[in-house]
């Protein structure tokens, strides 16, 4: 799975009220944590690789997390348009923590309060990234470290280009064998679900191209999934509908035939370094 790599500075200044040697330190004390993006490479699923600014993604988060109870201790968000993009910042008091990195495109919030269950509203999973750090604030905390952040979604495409109904309403996807919910801590999916998601697609009513990408956590490195694709009009009829299985992968093709026939459709199908393949039936 492809990975985007996030180089961020972590910088402890330690803020004691006593004297200056260690051994007078006092074992209960705060420190302040501050991390800063710095820039990052991005491999995208469209195969360009390129340097990047860190305004390329919407959103880039952090949460700090009890090592012990796992409860949420503090938060910090930051979308491209704010002026601290990037930069987070804490003041702890001396402990064990799980610090959480998030990276994702998309306008939905994310949901951070359970650290075994991070989501999104509407069953919504965004191109997403993500860091999970065991973090020890004490008083010799210092120094900095580089921090790569994952993808953590695998992604299922379907293009249909050519014939497209005019009376095209709807394109609806049931994907079985994935999550919409996150684990921060295992880097996988909660738990297996089922999720069936409605895209309104009126506006390609007519034309000759669509295309739809749909996200989503796997509950292990490499999982199989299940996807029915149905297309409706405005009635809610069905005017087609087809079956795929796998992950990771696009498939290109004429959903709707020419208008008088749609068993023909082409395949393009991408592995696990999202390299394509094509096949045909």
């Amino acid at each position: 799975m492809r990975k985007l790599a996030f180089f961020l500075t972590a910088i402890a200044a330690l803020l004691l009220t006593a004297c200056s040697s260690e051994e007078d330190q006092p074992a209960n004390g705060v420190a302040t944590i501050s991390f800063q993006v710095i820039n990052y490479e991005q491999i995208s699923l469209d195969e360009v690789t390129r340097a990047a600014s860190a305004t390329s993604l919407a959103h880039l988060e952090m949460g700090i997390y009890n090592a012990t109870t796992r409860e949420l201790i503090d938060s910090v968000k930051t979308t491209n348009s704010d002026s601290n993009y990037g930069t987070f910042s804490a003041t702890l008091p001396f402990g064990e923590y799980i610090v959480v990195f998030l990276g994702f495109d998309g306008s939905r919030a994310s949901q951070l309060k359970n650290l075994n269950r991070i989501g999104f509203a509407d069953y919504y999973v965004p191109n997403f990234f993500y860091k999970t750090i065991n973090l020890t604030v004490s008083q010799s905390t210092s120094g900095s470290q580089n921090i790569s952040l994952a993808r953590a979604v695998s992604a299922f495409t379907i293009k249909s280009e050519g014939y497209i109904p005019t009376n095209l309403s709807t394109i609806t996807i049931v994907a079985k064998g994935g999550s919409y919910v996150f684990d921060a801590e295992k880097g996988l999916a909660a738990a297996v679900s089922r999720r069936t998601i409605v895209n309104n697609v009126s506006e390609y009513a007519g034309t000759e191209s669509i295309g739809i990408t749909l996200y989503t956590f796997l509950p292990s490195e490499e999982a199989n999934m299940d996807f029915t694709v149905k297309a409706s009009d405005g009635n809610g009829e069905e005017i087609v509908s087809k079956e795929f299985t796998n992950v990771r992968t696009i498939y290109t093709g004429s959903l709707f035939g020419d208008g008088t026939n749609t068993n023909g459709f082409n395949l393009s199908l991408e592995n696990d370094q999202w390299d394509e393949v094509n096949q045909t039936y």
